[in-house]
């Protein structure tokens, strides 16, 4: 079966020119060619038919019809201009409903058709010449005036269409240019802008006169960046002209209904053909009805075909004319598609001298050409080597898809496969199994140009031609990365590790490869802090100080097995059963690594190489690290998802956090013996980590101070059993607290408990451990159990032998530095309770002695002590305003510290004193003598503060005879307000 039997085949050899249509006979058979889709018709007959017609008056503009070389443009322009021209013409047209829309243009315009060469002149010389020879011919001749003796070119169009309206009543005239933009282009700013001033006009005069301009661009001009200069002069001739484009759509239509027509029973043979190949090729059987239309052009050719960006030097209709041609009389295969697909183009493209001169082309095709020449000679897989050379040429070709030839990007291995038809004999049917031969296709090219000019974006899959790698840096890499000995690799898969356990790149100690590292003891809510190691667990004696625990991840190619005993805070990993992949990953990655720190050029394009390997490695770790990390703890060796099924975590962890869990979760029992009597913080979110401690546990040290109330404080002082279900400081309950209180009590009196004998030194060097002796409390939760102890005022702690904070001024921990606080003296005991003073106060204040004798009485002891303090001291206030206010009666002042004095001659002779006096300096000082009493009691708002009562009895008795003035002053005051209403009547 031959192609030229499943088509009727119409072919394009030649390029149309505008002009044609001036001779009747070659415009009415462009008419009879031209076929019109429904996208086009809908174009002609709601934009290009109205916009032309002059019999019913509207808003008319100019029109443009955009499109690339060889889309039919011209052709589009010619069939208009001769429907326009010739009355009998439109009866030819091809689709119906333009047939019947354009009745109203058909033969009512004389038409002057021109297409502008390589010429200096300007725009408005051009047309009007061609306008002006019209009319001569026309019989209609007008004289258009020079361009410095008019203010506007319109008037001139409309008065040459006036005197050619007297000679053709009905008829008006249809100016219709080609190529328009080459023309522009070539012109200079100043030039362009007056080109582009009137060709505004010439869309203008549509609406003023049945005058018509249609014109020819190659790409739109309004949004062109070319004329980005001229933005604002564009934007007033875009309000003159409607724009019509030819598609991708139109031009398929042309493909199936003109160049490669099909009866029905065609197209039934060419459904039967490609069926049995929709199997192979990914959305084939979708798109069926489209192929067998578009066949022996592959749908996708003018896809890409529309993208290629050296728009100007395309022909698309002619370019598939000359492909069918050559495949007329030949064998359609009967085991293949054998779909003209767009690599086919590359031959067309590089064999066009005239495309080397264009941008980015000529080194295109040099480097297709180099590799085309490797795989035609030294390609070792020679059943793929046609569908090799075809790869080449399709990236060859998407290589000029895109402005920037740099860029990364081309096609995947689908789209290859689909796009190209590509075929090579399979055992069966299968587009999976089709893929994975265009995958060994592509591997194997880049193995024989030893991956040279062609690369693959790992973002996103797709292959492209890389101009710029004329080094092969993925060879170099990997031949680096094979010389590599088992240490080598060792070192470069710790390297790739530290970086995927987010670990710092200075190590612990210089030479070793061990980090500071902590790890979460759930059950308590913090964090324990020990060793990470990448090494065995014979370096452990290089960590000093000891800590809690020392995890080590042996090194995965050395041929190692530990025979020491795994001691209980000690956790190994080891990756066993690794594949060939695990191991090419890293070999990469190292030759990589080795490659950026060696190399004398170019070190940027292997650091980028390096770290696309080591998100290949992060992957496969991912993936595998449960099946092949075993974990070893207490001489105990398991696969680590043994572990994982034990905790409690279900959520997909980093490798980071997957052996976070596994050691913590394997740690917590040593943590537990050795800890048992830590505290535990449960109600935080997070635990505590060492560098968090101080920060928490000044929290809690603000809230004892009364500076706020945080969940964090809380949450601290919870874990330290310091406070009850309410929020209420009560360290008896805390065993931390009554531990350090026993050792206090059992101090003779006036001893004090030191530093030493509370917190210890577990561990030397560089950056000392201590932690307390018994709970293995750290000295800031050390210093707020104290703090907590003196805010109860059972303690008065001493900080540096010369401050010491007791009940009474536990508020400055709060403005203290939390080393200052945890770096304490001693602690000792607070001065006993001034038992028969506070019996004397709560008397002179009516309150009930037993409250304060009796200490489980204390805390209501203090809350009526505070009572009354401040009801008395509102009273107090109250009176003492009012004295000092001054109080009448009939208008004549109570108190007699105003009088006057009658002098006569220099002699006293009389005065207005009364016999009895009452003056306020009898009751001020007694009042205020009482007031600042009152205050010095509202601070002992705790039990804790009780002790620190510095008033004497000798002062209590002058505060009771203070106060018995007060009552006096009250007692006035109260009758005075009885008897005012009185003298008012």
């Amino acid at each position: 079966m031959l192609y030229r039997e499943l088509v009727q085949f119409e072919p394009i050899e030649s390029v149309i020119q505008l002009r044609d249509a001036d001779q009747e006979a070659a415009a009415r058979h462009l008419v009879q060619t031209y076929v019109i889709s429904d996208r086009m018709a809908d174009q002609l007959v709601n934009v290009v038919i109205p916009q032309i017609q002059f019999l019913m008056p509207r808003d008319n503009k100019g029109v443009l019809i955009v499109g690339n070389y060889g889309t039919g443009k011209s052709h589009l322009l010619s069939v208009i201009s001769a429907v326009a021209e010739y009355p009998h013409m439109v009866s030819l047209l091809n689709h119906p409903s333009v047939r019947q829309a354009a009745q109203p243009i058909a033969g009512r315009f004389r038409v002057v058709r021109a297409e502008i060469g390589g010429v200096t002149g300007s725009l408005r010389d051009i047309v009007l010449k061609e306008l002006g020879q019209a009319l001569e011919r026309w019989s209609t001749p007008y004289t258009f005036p020079a361009a410095d003796q008019v203010t506007n070119n319109k008037d001139a169009l409309i008065n040459a269409v006036a005197g050619f309206q007297e000679r053709y009543p009905d008829c008006g005239i249809l100016l219709v240019i080609d190529e328009l933009l080459d023309y522009l282009r070539s012109r200079e700013e100043r030039q362009l802008i007056l080109d582009l001033g009137f060709l505004r006009e010439l869309g203008e005069v549509a609406a003023l006169a049945p005058f018509r301009f249609l014109g020819g661009l190659q790409e739109t001009l309004f949004d062109s960046p070319r004329f980005a200069f001229v933005a604002d002069q564009l934007r007033r001739v875009r309000d003159r002209f409607e724009q019509v484009r030819i598609a991708r759509e139109d031009i398929a239509y042309v493909v199936s209904h003109r160049l490669l027509r099909k009866s029905d029973a065609q197209l039934a043979r060419i459904t039967e053909h490609l069926r049995q190949f929709t199997p192979l090729y990914g959305r084939m059987a979708e798109r069926l009805d489209q192929f067998t239309q578009l066949f022996p052009i592959h749908p996708a050719y003018i896809e890409t075909f529309e993208r290629v960006y050296v728009a100007e030097k395309r022909e698309v209709l002619k370019t598939f004319s000359q492909a069918m041609s050559a495949r007329l009389d030949t064998e359609v295969p009967s085991n293949q598609p054998g779909l003209i697909s767009y690599d086919e183009y590359w031959d067309v493209l590089r064999g066009n001298p005239s495309m080397r001169g264009l941008p980015g082309v000529a080194e295109v095709v040099e480097k297709s050409n180099v590799l085309e020449g490797r795989i035609a000679n030294a390609y070792t897989r020679p059943h793929l080597r046609d569908v090799a050379l075809r790869i080449v040429h399709a990236l060859s070709v998407h290589r000029l898809t895109t402005s920037d030839i740099y860029v990364p990007l081309g096609a995947t291995p689908e789209e290859l496969r689909d796009d190209l038809c590509l075929y090579v004999p399979l055992p069966e049917p299968s587009a999976e199994f089709l893929l994975d031969q265009v995958r060994v296709a592509l591997r194997e090219i880049m193995r024989t140009v030893s991956g040279q000019y062609i690369s693959v974006n790992e973002g996103n899959g797709q292959y492209y031609l890389d101009v710029k790698k004329d080094i092969d840096f993925e060879a170099k890499i990997k031949e680096r990365g094979e010389f590599m000995g088992e240490s080598d690799l060792n070192i470069y898969f710790f390297d790739a590790l530290r970086q995927a356990l987010n670990l710092n790149p200075t190590t612990y100690l210089t030479g070793h490869r061990i980090w500071f590292y902590q790890l979460p003891w759930v059950e308590r809510k913090v964090t324990r802090p020990g060793y990470l190691f990448f090494g065995a667990p014979d370096e452990r004696s290089t960590a000093q100080p000891p800590r809690d625990f020392y995890v080590y991840i042996l090194p995965p190619f050395a041929k190692y097995d530990w025979q020491g005993t795994i001691n209980a805070d000690e956790v190994v990993f080891r990756l066993t059963g690794v594949d060939q992949t695990f191991e090419e990953i890293v070999r990469l990655y190292a030759g990589a690594r080795a490659m950026a720190g060696e190399a004398a050029t170019h070190r940027s394009e292997y650091a980028t190489k390096a770290d696309t390997h080591f998100r290949r490695l992060q992957s496969w770790l991912r993936a595998n690290l449960a099946s092949h990390l075993r974990v070893t703890s207490q001489d105990v060796t398991e696969p680590i998802g043994a572990v994982l099924a034990r905790t409690r975590s279900s959520a997909s962890q980093s490798i980071e956090d997957l052996l976070r869990l596994v050691s913590a979760h394997l740690l917590a029992p040593e943590f537990e013996d050795r800890y048992g009597e830590y505290p535990a913080f449960r109600r935080l979110a997070q635990p505590v980590t060492e560098e968090a401690r101080p920060t928490v546990a000044m929290e809690a040290i603000r809230f004892l101070a009364g500076r706020g109330r945080t969940n964090l404080a809380l949450a601290a002082l919870e874990g330290l059993e310091l406070v009850d279900g309410e929020a209420a400081v009560r360290p008896y309950q805390s065993r931390h607290a009554r531990r350090f209180l026993e050792l206090l009590q059992n101090k003779p009196e006036g001893q004090v408990v030191n530093r030493g004998e509370v917190i210890t030194q577990v561990a030397g060097g560089l950056q000392p451990v201590e932690k307390d002796t018994v709970s293995n409390l750290e000295p800031e939760w050390v210093a707020v159990v104290l703090l907590a102890l003196v805010y109860n005022g059972d303690i008065v702690l001493n900080l540096d032998g010369r401050e010491a904070l007791d009940a009474s001024s536990v508020e400055r921990a709060a403005t203290l530095a939390i080393a200052d606080l945890t770096d304490f003296r001693f602690y000792g005991r607070p001065r006993t309770l001034p038992l028969n003073v506070w019996v004397a106060i709560f008397e002179l204040l009516a309150l009930q002695p037993g409250l304060i004798r009796d200490e489980n009485t204390r805390e209501q002891a203090v809350r009526e002590l505070q009572q009354a303090v401040q009801a008395e001291l509102a009273r107090t206030v109250t009176i003492q305003g009012r004295v000092q206010q001054g109080v009448q009666l009939w208008n004549t002042p109570l108190f007699t510290d105003r009088f006057t004095i009658d002098v006569q001659g220099g002699m006293v002779v009389g005065t207005n004193l009364p016999a009895v006096t009452l003056s306020t300096t009898d009751l001020l000082p007694a009042l205020r003598g009482y007031k600042q009493f009152l205050e010095e009691l509202a601070r002992f708002n705790t039990v804790g503060k009780l002790r620190n009562l510095r008033l004497t009895g000798a002062q209590v008795a002058d505060a009771l005879e203070d106060r018995k003035v007060v009552g006096r002053a009250g007692q006035l005051l109260d009758l005075v307000a009885q008897i005012q209403p009185l003298t008012a009547l």
